[in-house]
């Protein structure tokens, strides 16, 4: 790589700079209708990147909901060589975060707030990285894109809209944190909604009717103790192993009624070798053997049938993570450690899609969601640099064909 590129880059980047956007995206709320959705902070951004001379546009995905595209243009044809994927929405503020959700504040070093972490302080540094690009007059042999986009965390639609007609670049980062970790991937996931069913009575003449909330325990527990038999083997070196979770439950009309519904969710983290139709064969395998398979319906979760989650792995000496892990190393003074990823990231539906992806941002993923949710300013300079250096690199190596 062109050490000259680089260091002109790097003085391109300008810490502060960084940490003000950051501040600025995390001071729009966007987790809801009630503060319309992603809309305003999705402005805010594409103001930025606008100003900076990229080529912007917001492609709507859904009612009120648009995707902001940034494209640095190359000279010659041919898919992006790299997309820097990041979104916008995040989970709602709880009522006991350490300072105010949306006040943007820095305290001991770090950037606090609703989506400092998860993962508006990523997006800024992506943003800052294509900005340095531009200033420095890069001129790629192929475009490099940034993608804030939109949903990501109530389906990941705004990443599938950028894939519905293939690849949409050749390579991408998705800025999940890391703690500026690389992430090679993740587990799949799949959700199921099921309603077992009862008959209503009254609650002093139980005998009448049939408690559905007690046909649910029973069908629970049959999951708990039978679904581990029918996984043996369903773990990966990678990866780690199957896993499922109940989320919520319902059911119940009155406290003297004897309930006619109750529903749950489920939830699995598979891995390569399952699918999402063995799953619920799994499923209505269970309620078959335990409370009988007219007692209850398993219905898989609309947003998934929608969207693929599949499992996602990038082996370690692929192009890709070679970049991605040099960069690191350039910037941090050492090897990029390999890191564990628990949750779902759009770098599977960007895979599944043909765009090889990996993971690598800044903080921590131990706090995306959580009252102390923050990213460390310095950590936002350092992933600027990474996602610049990257770009650079695979710009390189698609010169050289």
């Amino acid at each position: 790589m062109n050490d000259e590129i680089v260091m002109r880059v790097d003085e391109a980047l300008h810490p502060d700079e960084i940490l003000a956007l950051a501040r600025r995206l995390v001071a729009i709320p966007s987790h809801g209708p009630e503060c319309g959705w992603e809309t305003e902070v999705g402005r805010a951004l594409a103001d930025f990147l606008s100003r900076e001379g990229l080529e912007v546009t917001m492609p709507e995905v859904m009612a009120g909901r648009r995707n902001v595209l940034a494209v640095l243009p190359g000279a010659g044809p041919g898919l992006p060589v790299l997309m820097l994927n990041g979104h916008l929405d995040t989970v709602p503020p709880s009522g006991s975060m350490r300072y105010p959700p949306f006040g943007g504040e820095v305290h001991d070093g770090a950037l606090w707030g609703r989506g400092a972490g998860d993962m508006k302080g990523a997006v800024a540094a992506m943003a800052s990285a294509m900005a340095a690009l531009r200033r420095c007059g890069v001129r790629p042999h192929r475009s490099i894109v940034l993608a804030a986009v939109v949903a990501e965390e109530s389906g990941n639609d705004g990443t599938a809209a950028l894939c519905m007609d293939g690849p949409p670049a050749s390579f991408a980062v998705v800025g999940e944190p890391t703690g500026l970790g690389l992430c090679l991937g993740h587990k799949g996931v799949d959700r199921y909604v099921i309603t077992v069913r009862g008959r209503t009575a009254h609650g002093a003449t139980p005998e009448r009717g049939i408690s559905a909330i007690l046909r649910a325990a029973h069908l629970l527990v049959g999951l708990e103790s039978r679904l581990p038999e029918r996984w043996r083997g369903q773990d990966s070196a990678d990866l780690g192993r199957a896993s499922f979770n109940i989320g919520t439950i319902d059911g119940g009309v009155s406290r003297n009624t004897v309930p006619d519904r109750c529903t749950f969710t489920f939830d699995k983290r598979w891995v390569s070798g399952d699918s999402p139709e063995r799953i619920k064969a799994d499923l209505v395998a269970i309620v078959d053997e335990t409370i009988g398979r007219d007692a209850a319906e398993v219905v898989r979760d609309a947003e998934f049938e929608r969207v693929a989650h599949p499992p996602i792995w990038i082996a370690p000496d692929h192009p890709l993570a070679r970049a991605v892990g040099s960069a690191i190393a350039g910037v941090t003074g050492g090897p990029a450690r390999r890191v564990h990823f628990d949750a779902f990231t759009d770098a599977a539906i960007l895979h599944e899609a043909g765009t090889a992806a990996v993971i690598c941002g800044p903080a921590d993923l131990a706090q995306a969601h959580a009252d102390d949710e923050r990213v460390a300013v310095d950590e936002l300079l350092a992933a600027a640099r990474i996602y610049a250096r990257v770009a650079l690199h695979l710009d390189r190596a698609a010169r050289a064909g």
